[in-house]
């Protein structure tokens, strides 16, 4: 417990004993002062106070401690912390000082000073003249009690007397000798340092006095004090108690997104118990039933609580994350009591690639196709790239689009995203609406075409668009010709080399890439399919093979609804259009490239 006035009840008796029946308050003979009580304004300032001594005096037992904290002393000011090994000592407490604290026979003046405060405070001086005393309370400001709440108290600076009427919330170190608590009023929390039992009398298990619980709503006034981080109102007296005619032994509850069964164990006193939802709660949680118990008498207990169980059904959660707060309360006459239980959700994640928010980089989403396999799992996913090439885009009936997507922006690596709606899943209805370099998410089902073609495919739209940087030359790396680009190229006369990609769709003469020549011809078109159309299909004759390497035993070959991009000269033979023989290689393979 803290230090209290206690000084003050030993030092009034000793006044008491020291003075005659007939003898005014301030004269003690041969000891006197021209005032025992003074007063010094909240904004701050001195009072004066006149000693008329028939000898030599000093000034005792003013109110300061010294307390053993983790085996060393120091000097506190009042109010101490409660509970420590105290000793009392000369000195003045911290906010007063005195001008003296000793004199000489005769007249002399002692002055207090103080600096401003917006509390109230005292201290008791003692003057000792040869065993002879004479007391001086100096006070400043008042200590009536401000009414308050938590936050109020949280705010305001020590030394204030306040008024608070809170619940209790849990018990602290040494609570039922002392009463230490914490409380709450919803507006903050508090903790309450000693307390008077129902006589005044501070340590004396004053929770036992009162007959307090948790729950229970107290009114009490005291001084606040900050003790390290700890805001209290220290030895404080009660005014009223109003008993909790309920309390929820349950803990708080916390669901993960797939919900389940809430049971909330009730303890009450009052005429039955009852609950009420918070606005909204009822569209995901269900009351289901209640199991009631009665209390047993005991000659411990003549008034024991009714317990009852109250059982929920919380909803899986498909959204963001959600909380509820289910009041319970009780009544008894006029005495009604409640208190909230609160129920948390956390917010239903898709995983990585089925979220819009968390979509799949195009390396994973190829992986995901090549799990899947040619026919699609029926699920919706998403994936984020820059397209690297452009098929085709329809702005007429069909109105969709035919590109690819990669990490990088290049082929290597690329997706294909097949007849694609735009923005808003909306057909196309402009060629730039898209442009190679632009950064996508797109949505749709995954599969991986015919065991070689991971692609977008069914239900596929552009869920977000950035523009990119200027593309890359038409018939660039980063920007190959389609079949209809290579064809304008060459009947434009154009010359020297460039890039065409395209799907493999047929192998020449079921042909191979062979090591005497080490080249090999097949044809490629933008779908995949052989159309036996020139304005659709393009072959690849007899080109090199990887980085511009002749054919080795022990590479691989070319299959079809392989993605190849091709890079050298075109030509066109007759009504055929080709890359020129010996003078064309196949660049990359998939998106692989050497």
């Amino acid at each position: 417990m803290k230090l209290k006035n206690i000084f003050a009840i030993a030092l009034s008796a000793l006044l008491f004993a020291a003075c005659a029946e007939d003898d005014p308050i301030g004269n003690l003979g041969t000891l006197t002062v021209d005032k025992s009580y003074a007063l010094i304004s909240t904004d701050g300032g001195t009072v004066t106070v006149t000693v008329d001594a028939a000898s030599d005096w000093k000034l005792e037992d003013l109110y300061s401690v010294t307390a053993t904290i983790n085996g060393e002393k120091k000097k506190l000011s009042y109010p101490v912390p409660v509970n420590l090994s105290k000793d009392k000592t000369e000195g003045v407490p911290a906010w007063l000082t005195v001008d003296k604290t000793s004199g000489a026979a005769g007249q002399s003046t002692i002055t207090f000073t103080a600096p401003k405060t917006e509390g109230g405070r005292e201290a008791e001086v003692c003057i000792n003249m040869g065993g002879q005393k004479q007391f001086i309370m100096v006070r400043q400001g008042s200590l009536e009690a401000t009414s308050a709440t938590c936050a109020d108290i949280i705010a305001a600076p020590d030394g204030k007397n306040f008024r608070l009427t809170a619940k209790i919330t849990s018990w602290a170190s040494n609570a039922e000798k002392y009463g230490n608590m914490w409380v709450s009023d919803g507006t903050g929390e508090i903790q309450l340092y000693g307390m008077a039992d129902k006589d005044g009398k501070l340590a004396n298990n004053p929770i036992a006095s009162w007959g307090l619980e948790l729950g229970d709503e107290i009114t009490v006034e005291g001084p606040k004090s900050t003790y390290g981080t700890t805001v209290e109102l220290v030895d404080v007296t009660v005014v009223k108690v109003t008993k909790a005619l309920i309390q929820v032994i349950t803990p708080d509850a916390n669901f993960g997104v797939e919900g389940g069964e809430l049971a909330v164990k009730v303890a009450y006193k009052g005429s039955g118990a009852l609950f009420a939802f918070s606005e909204g709660a009822q569209s995901w949680i269900n009351y289901v039933k209640a199991d009631y118990i009665a209390g047993t008498k005991t000659i411990f207990e003549q008034n024991p609580a009714d317990t009852v169980v109250f059982k929920f059904a919380v909803a899986a959660n498909t959204g963001i994350d959600r909380k509820a707060v289910i009041t319970f309360s009780s009544q008894s006459g006029k005495n009604v009591s409640q208190v909230a239980y609160n129920v948390k959700q956390e917010a239903f994640i898709l995983p990585r690639g089925e979220n819009p928010d968390d979509p799949f980089t195009v390396a994973e989403a190829i992986a995901k196709c090549q799990a899947i396999g040619s026919t699609s799992d029926g699920k919706i996913y998403y994936a984020k790239g820059k397209i690297s090439s452009i098929s085709s885009i329809d702005t007429g009936s069909y109105g969709n689009a035919t590109f690819n997507i990669s990490d990088d922006g290049t082929e290597n690596g690329a997706l294909m995203v097949y007849r694609s709606y735009s923005l808003d899943n909306k057909k196309f209805t402009a060629e730039n609406e898209i442009a190679v370099g632009d950064e996508v998410v797109i949505t749709g089902k995954l599969v991986n075409y015919k065991g070689n073609t991971p692609e977008f495919s069914g239900n596929v739209y552009i869920l977000s668009l950035k523009k990119g940087d200027a593309p890359a030359e038409k018939g660039s790396e980063k920007n190959p010709f389609n079949i209809a680009e290579a064809i304008a190229f060459i009947d434009g006369g154009g010359t020297g080399d460039v890039y065409v990609a395209g799907i493999v769709s047929k192998i020449v003469n079921n042909g191979e890439f062979n090591a005497q020549y080490g080249n090999g011809s097949f044809w490629i078109s933008d779908d995949g399919n052989f159309n036996d159309d020139p304005t659709k299909d393009f072959e690849a004759y007899r080109v090199y093979w990887l980085g511009n390497q002749k054919w080795v035993e022990g590479d691989k070959q070319i299959a079809v609804g392989d993605k190849v991009v091709l890079c050298g000269q075109l030509t066109k033979y007759k009504t055929t259009y080709e890359t020129s023989q010996n003078k064309a290689y196949v660049f990359s393979v998939n998106g692989v490239s050497k």
